[in-house]
């Protein structure tokens, strides 16, 4: 009987390091030694297990989409039968659930995008469905608002809390978040009428 592989336990090393690269140095600055070095392996290690700087990226940018959309389902999942659109709000800006690094990859990928069509479609796809799921939040909340009203709200939504999350690199910035909640509430008022 042959020694099991370990090309999946490599895989997963080998991304974390990457995702830790990534978040430090951007997807430019990512370099095959500095992963190598941050995975404790020998630069060959990582194109045997992965494959090329091509596939880490692809492998790098599905686990992150495959996640996000696992914390979006589990958002969801926590929102109360009531007061969901109020709720959410009060997740999306509370400090207790950010995630620095995975912050830091998105921002990165949003860079690299520039000038990776195939990469900026993905992402606008994750953007999408991410305001597609405020959207329908909202939609539940208030039904007998516009449309077109309600898309807007959850637009102005997700774009407070991107820009705030873009700049939690910079450390805490109570005041920022706390107003940006506040912002995002009153766009909620908006609907009540």
């Amino acid at each position: 009987m042959g020694r099991p592989s370990v090309t999946e336990q490599r895989a997963e090393q080998i991304l974390d390091a990457f995702e830790i690269c990534v978040a430090r140095y951007g997807v430019e600055g990512s370099t095959l030694e500095k992963i190598a070095e941050q995975a404790g392996l020998a630069r060959a290690l990582l194109r045997h297990h992965v494959g090329n700087r091509d596939d880490l990226l692809d492998a790098l940018v599905n686990r992150f989409l495959e996640r996000s959309d696992q914390q979006t389902e589990l958002l969801v999942a926590a929102l109360p039968s009531k007061h969901r659109a109020r709720t959410l709000i009060e997740f999306l800006f509370d400090p207790a659930y950010d995630n620095s690094t995975m912050i830091m990859v998105a921002s990165a990928l949003i860079i690299a995008a520039n000038d990776r069509p195939q990469l900026a479609e993905r992402l606008r796809h994750w953007v999408t469905a991410f305001i597609t799921m405020v959207t329908n939040e909202l939609a539940l909340e208030y039904p007998d608002s516009k449309a077109d009203a309600i898309e807007a709200v959850a637009s102005g939504v997700v774009g407070i809390y991107f820009n705030v999350d873009a700049l939690m690199p910079l450390g805490k910035l109570p005041v920022l978040r706390n107003a940006s909640r506040q912002a995002a509430l009153r766009l909620l008022t908006t609907l009540e009428k």
